[in-house]
């Protein structure tokens, strides 16, 4: 516990999934958590839960596609706490298409998935340096490194984070900050319960489907904490020696 007291950190999409996950556990490790969530309702319930626990946070409505939504976060942020040490680029969508994905498909997924996280952190990255340094985590994802059907459009975004997650930490290094990314498989968040519950199944069913849960060696999908686990490790000083990795946190699944 307290392993990020007295640090500041910005979750991005942090209203839900693992980006609510991931703010919970921040703010029971100690951290200042600014919940950048584009969505009110999930921002606002994140924001009184952790409270409601005990922990120290703030909900900024922010739309990672806009400079100008970020670039007002960021201000909110130092403003309440003086400064930014982690920044988790957790903000996505899941534009799930194959080569048939129109030009307004491609625009989503890129101004959110790649052009958002890039927008977010050249605004954090000053703070950082005022800071003596910090810990940027991006979310990757199995589709990083995959090939997977009909899913051009997500796993190139999830590519590009890859890509950028080793040049950042390049980038960066002569800074004191830090790049990684954490990669998931399935995890058990809204988009994956609407999807199995579609095809008919519930928790149990879906973790034990082939095309699930079974997928994987644990033969079950994750829980949001397990990702947030691996996210606390490399924000913290746990990870002090580790710049440019990526972690796999999916049960297995990208070691068949």
């Amino acid at each position: 516990m307290n392993r990020l007291s007295g640090k500041t950190a910005v979750v991005t999409g942090g209203g839900g999934g693992i980006g609510r996950a991931t703010c919970e556990r921040f703010a029971a490790e100690g951290a200042n958590v600014v919940i950048a969530e584009v969505n009110q309702e999930l921002g606002e319930t994140t924001a009184e839960a952790i409270t409601s626990a005990g922990g120290n946070c703030r909900f900024v409505p922010t739309d990672v596609s806009r400079e100008e939504s970020i670039e007002q976060m960021v201000a909110e942020t130092v403003g309440a706490f003086g400064g930014i040490n982690i920044l988790v680029n957790n903000a996505a969508v899941f534009v799930l298409n194959g080569i048939d994905a129109t030009i307004e498909e491609w625009h989503r997924s890129l101004d959110v998935n790649v052009i958002g996280t890039s927008l977010v952190t050249k605004a954090v990255v000053p703070e950082m340096r005022k800071a003596g340094g910090g810990s940027i985590v991006n979310l990757g994802s199995i589709s990083s490194f995959l090939g997977q059907p009909n899913f051009v459009t997500y796993n190139a975004t999830k590519a590009a984070v890859a890509t950028m997650t080793r040049c950042m930490a390049l980038d960066l290094a002569e800074d004191n900050i830090r790049v990684n990314s954490v990669c998931p498989g399935t995890v058990w968040t809204q988009i994956v319960e609407r999807l199995t519950g579609e095809a008919g199944l519930d928790r149990a069913a879906a973790d034990a489907d082939p095309e699930w849960g079974g997928a994987c060696f644990l033969n079950r999908i994750a829980d949001s904490s397990e990702i947030a686990a691996a996210i606390l490790f490399f924000a913290s000083d746990d990870a002090s020696y580790c710049t440019g990795a990526h972690l796999m946190v999916d049960g297995g699944y990208s070691a068949q």
